[in-house]
């Protein structure tokens, strides 16, 4: 089973689709610098560590955070590109019409979500700044983490919709031919 999966590479037709398209990759190459960072420091980390017995202070709270920010920052391109872990078990009968009903319905819930993630990642950004919140070693604030996450789940709902309108246009294209 390593065929790949026939995936759309996505190409907007419309100013905003193309605007949305940039944004997801800006943030993805965002979250990746963010990974990336993560992967030097705790290499580092592990070499003072064993060499030098000083390992950087406040490692695994660094990591905590930046992959928290990376991972929400990778989602809205993970949608455009159609990179979800999905199961087709229960749709392999139906036609592709229908399998496009049903994409678009799971791209309107995840849209929903991301929404409702949006809302309270904000409300928890706001929270941790009101109580002053900070992490153990470092005393970083952490509402800081919360900063990138909220237009990230903004920009996955976003692109949900977005792919879901193409789905719902396929699946109409499916019926006229």
């Amino acid at each position: 089973m390593s065929e790949p999966l026939p995936g759309p590479h996505l190409v907007a037709k419309s100013p905003l689709g193309r605007l949305i398209e940039w944004a997801c990759a800006a943030m993805a190459i965002l979250g990746s610098a963010l990974f990336l960072t993560e992967a030097v420091m705790s290499v580092v980390s592990v070499a003072g560590r064993s060499v030098l017995s000083k390992p950087v202070l406040g490692d695994y709270e660094l990591v905590q955070l930046a992959s928290a920010m990376g991972i929400v920052m990778c989602l809205p391109y993970c949608q455009l590109k159609r990179g979800h872990v999905f199961v087709d078990f229960f749709t392999l009968w139906a036609p592709t019409r229908l399998k496009k009903l049903f994409d678009a319905l799971a791209c309107l819930v995840l849209a929903g979500i991301a929404f409702l993630l949006a809302w309270r990642c904000w409300l928890g950004l706001v929270d941790m700044r009101e109580y002053e919140e900070s992490s153990m070693v470092l005393g970083l604030p952490i509402w800081w983490g919360y900063i990138p996450m909220t237009p990230a789940f903004i920009l996955l709902g976003i692109t949900c919709l977005m792919t879901m309108v193409q789905d719902l246009r396929a699946s109409a294209t499916e019926v006229a031919q």
